[in-house]
């Protein structure tokens, strides 16, 4: 097995790792730039966008071009071709000690996004949101500090998700209703953030301060810990031509008390040789 970095760029806080088969192409994120990336594997090339937001917590991709991104305290639409940033709705209007964090899009076409303290301070519980296809906004999860790790079960019955407690994974029953219910404990005493499942049904759960990857089976239990050695981990994804690769976006600089050790800090990790493969994520249908 081989790690080693994707190029050159530093992100302060990378998040947001997603593969675009169509376009065999890795976006993610620096949340502080707040700056989109895009590396397309064909020419090795790394184009950027920097935003005029603050903070962007996550990005996905639309089935009929360009991307969403949960980014400050709303959802907006994305152009790279253009540039073209528009607002689509601002669910945390006013509350500016709140920000959207990480989403993902559900099997079914839907945005889920959901938001974090910037204050900790203030001790308030955020929401999850969906964003359906036809751009409304609904509160469908509530009580998270830090909304983290959303990634869906292929047919979509199941949604995992961390953040409302702290060290712990939960699995909700989602399905067709696309609203969380049911929820229970899929792993504790962990350190989650981003994650996302392979093409066996396995959570993959980036562990923030512990250098390392988990594989986790959908009944609970470690079936994989893959180090990442001297690394603050945030996200994690495969892509690559066979979704064979894994990419792990990483911190560079100190961040919620957290700072890197080893070398590369902040860049784009490619892990190669693990015998692991992912499934190509689903498209906003909006």
């Amino acid at each position: 097995m081989k790690i080693s970095a994707l190029n050159d760029y530093r992100c302060h806080l990378g998040e947001g790792p997603l593969w675009d088969c169509a376009e065999q192409a890795l976006y993610w994120v620096d949340s502080y730039g707040p700056t989109v990336y895009r590396y397309a594997s064909e020419t090795g090339v790394t184009e950027t966008w920097r935003l005029p937001g603050k903070q962007i917590g996550s990005l996905a991709l639309r089935a009929q071009g360009g991307l969403i991104l949960a980014m400050d305290q709303g959802f907006y639409t994305f152009d790279p071709a253009s540039g073209d940033l528009e607002v689509i709705v601002v669910p945390l209007a006013g509350r500016e000690h709140l920000r959207l964090n990480d989403g993902k899009i559900d099997p079914f076409g839907s945005f889920v996004a959901g938001g974090m303290n910037i204050d900790f301070t203030k001790n308030e519980s955020c929401p999850m949101y969906r964003l359906s296809p036809a751009l409304e906004v609904s509160e469908i999860l509530d009580g998270f500090e830090c909304f983290n790790g959303p990634c869906f079960s292929a047919d979509g019955e199941y949604l995992y998700v961390t953040g409302r407690e702290e060290g712990v994974i939960e699995v909700f029953d989602y399905g067709a209703e696309q609203r969380p219910r049911n929820g229970r404990i899929l792993l504790d005493n962990c350190s989650p953030d981003g994650a996302t499942v392979d093409a066996e049904g396995y959570i993959w759960s980036a562990q923030w301060d512990q250098e390392c990857l988990l594989r986790i089976s959908p009944s609970g239990e470690i079936d994989t810990r893959l180090p990442v050695p001297g690394q603050v981990v945030s996200s994690v994804m495969f892509g690559g031509a066979d979704l064979d690769r894994i990419f792990v976006t990483t911190i560079g600089d100190g961040v919620h008390g957290a700072t890197p050790a080893g070398e590369l800090p902040g860049r784009v990790l490619v892990i190669e040789g693990s015998g692991f493969s992912g499934r190509p994520e689903p498209r906003f249908k909006g």
